[in-house]
């Protein structure tokens, strides 16, 4: 029976030159195609453009998206083409955002270019994921050239790397904890959220009060003079101090 289905299946590919079965290994064993999509088997059909190949069935819940590979030149394109709104989605590779995004931005999302929309949505890694389609973290607008929440009700926006605040407040004070990849500031309405991803520790800056409090110590703010006392050259860790002194100054200077 085995030869059977073999013989079966060179039949079918003699008489109809658009069926192949499965995606040669030139794609399947790409870094790209295995970051995402791993070990998933896909029944794909020859496309018109040569070393290109389109999956024969919808995937995910709905059905409604087909994947299309085109291996040329030793470059591997992969691009999502949505059957109920014609939108396409090219999945960028991840060493496209090292330069100039945090580590937890390209390790942690895979990213996925509309050029209709001219946004890049940042989704889970694994094509397995449940809600691969519309479980969208952040979106990268090229045209407004910033990185956003894809929350409406609690909506944040990524400070830019290569921005002034970003740099002043990272070689002031962040860079005695880690270095720059692993740091990175989300603003919402006059208060910056500054994480520190690889040590699952985070602040919170006040550009009311230029205050930067300590998430897991909520009583304490990072002190503005970190050569302190017997501290005095320190250059690893962050002095904090307990935030009653600072509320003082602020009822100080109010009366």
């Amino acid at each position: 029976m085995a030869s059977g289905r073999n013989e079966a299946r060179i039949y079918m590919m003699v008489v109809n030159d658009h069926s192949v079965g499965f995606l040669p290994n030139n794609i399947t064993s790409d870094k790209l195609f295995q970051r995402v999509f791993g070990h998933h088997i896909f029944d794909v059909q020859r496309a018109e453009q040569d070393d290109t190949y389109i999956t024969k069935h919808g995937a995910h819940h709905d059905g409604k998206a087909h994947y299309e590979f085109n291996y040329r030149n030793y470059c591997l394109q992969i691009c999502e083409r949505h059957a109920q709104t014609n939108d396409i989605f090219e999945l960028i590779p991840p060493k496209c955002f090292e330069d100039e995004q945090a580590e937890i931005f390209v390790s942690n999302y895979s990213h996925w270019w509309n050029d209709k929309t001219k946004i890049v949505e940042f989704r889970p890694v694994h094509f397995q994921h449940e809600n691969f389609l519309h479980d969208i973290h952040y979106i990268l607008a090229i045209k407004k050239g910033f990185i956003r929440t894809n929350n409406t009700e609690n909506r944040h926006y990524l400070i830019n790397r290569s921005s002034s605040f970003f740099k002043n407040l990272f070689t002031k004070y962040f860079i005695r904890l880690d270095s720059e990849p692993y740091v990175y500031m989300l603003a919402k309405n006059g208060i910056i959220n500054i994480h520190l991803s690889q040590l699952g520790i985070a602040f919170k800056y006040s550009s009311q009060h230029n205050t930067i409090t300590s998430r897991e110590y909520s009583d304490m703010h990072v002190d503005d003079n970190q050569c302190f006392g017997t501290l005095t050259g320190l250059r690893s860790g962050l002095l904090l101090s307990v935030m009653a002194a600072i509320e003082l100054t602020y009822s100080t200077a109010d009366r």
